[in-house]
């Protein structure tokens, strides 16, 4: 179906790649990170075709019109704007790049304003993602780092230190891997890095797979002192089990944060398709809605915090072991 749908239409070195809204119409479009070559944004058309539009689009190259390596993609609203922005991780040289989407689809590279391009200049970036580390409500950066450059084979050659990049109330970052605890202190190729609360304590850890070198879990310690959320879909079938694609906003305090379903990012990695929120120094929640991909509403107020909330799409089948996480 590539043909026909227009993805061949147009080749590239393609490594990083995201399916997602990115231009608001409510159908779901593909960025492809390629290897020193533009980036490619496949716009979908509704009619099962798609149409690549990068380059208008501000995402096909960095401000200074240059391509770069394009390993990892991490996709999230960090502004907290309503719509999805990029960040993509690149060679060490180059800098890492955060997109800010404008809500329409059309990007504008703000690596330097946000503080994110001298920190990541001597690294090469793999597997990335936006999560909320620390509990303040607020969306981090988490980048796993090793060179690729040639040389000797021995792996210490291509060892180099993963990044937490911690987000601010400004909306800039700052570096805190140095007082991120003993795992950012190793040295390592790290290329794949994923992403979820994997002992459901209410915070997001994350595994690292290395190149020629163990496989890490870093559990994280800090995340859940304040009070979180854990949103579990299931979309009622087989086929839709994890509810991709739903998006998910929660309410309190007279804030509101978005996070969609949406497993398939990072590089070379599947994430904990549950969404996760931490509130900070907010003690309740007072309204959430779900937007199912499929159409229909799901709405919850009075939701306790530090809790796993399960919710079945409306209209979905009764769960089948196997099919869903005893959602109802």
């Amino acid at each position: 179906m590539s043909e026909a749908a227009g993805l061949r239409s147009v080749a590239g070195p393609g490594l990083g790649v995201v399916a997602a809204d990115l231009d608001g119409d409510d159908l779901v479009d593909l960025y492809v990170a390629n290897d020193q070559a533009v980036n490619h944004l496949w716009l979908n058309q509704g009619d099962g075709t798609f149409r690549e539009d990068a380059l208008a689009r501000g995402a096909a190259l960095n401000e200074l019109g240059q391509p770069e390596a394009g390993m990892g993609i991490a996709v999230a609203d960090p502004d907290g704007d309503g719509d999805l922005d990029l960040f993509l991780t690149h060679l060490s040289g180059e800098t890492n790049t955060f997109y800010r989407n404008d809500g329409g689809g059309f990007f504008l590279d703000e690596t330097d304003e946000l503080r994110l391009g001298g920190v990541s200049q001597p690294y090469t970036g793999f597997g990335t993602s936006w999560f909320d580390y620390d509990g303040d409500g607020i969306l981090d950066l988490f980048v796993a780092n090793g060179k690729v450059t040639p040389g000797d084979s021995a792996a210490f050659d291509y060892r180099e230190p993963n990044q937490l990049l911690r987000g601010t109330p400004s909306g800039r970052y700052e570096d805190v891997s140095g007082r991120a605890g003993a795992a950012l202190e190793l040295l390592e190729v790290s290329r794949g890095a994923a992403f979820g609360d994997l002992d459901n304590d209410g915070d997001v850890d994350i595994v690292v797979v290395n190149n020629e070198g163990p496989v890490r879990l870093l559990r994280n310690e800090v995340g859940n002192a304040a009070p979180w959320l854990i949103v579990d879909l299931c979309g009622g079938g087989i086929l839709d089990r994890s509810a991709i694609g739903s998006r998910v906003t929660v309410r309190g305090g007279g804030r509101s944060w978005t996070r969609d379903v949406r497993p398939a990012q990072s590089f070379a990695a599947a994430n904990d398709p549950r969404v996760h929120f931490a509130f900070g120094d907010i003690p309740a929640v007072d309204h959430i809605r779900v937007d199912w991909p499929h159409g229909g509403v799901t709405e919850r107020s009075g939701v306790p915090v530090n809790t796993i909330l399960r919710l079945l799409a409306p209209g979905g089948t009764a769960p089948a072991k196997g099919v869903c996480r005893d959602a109802r």
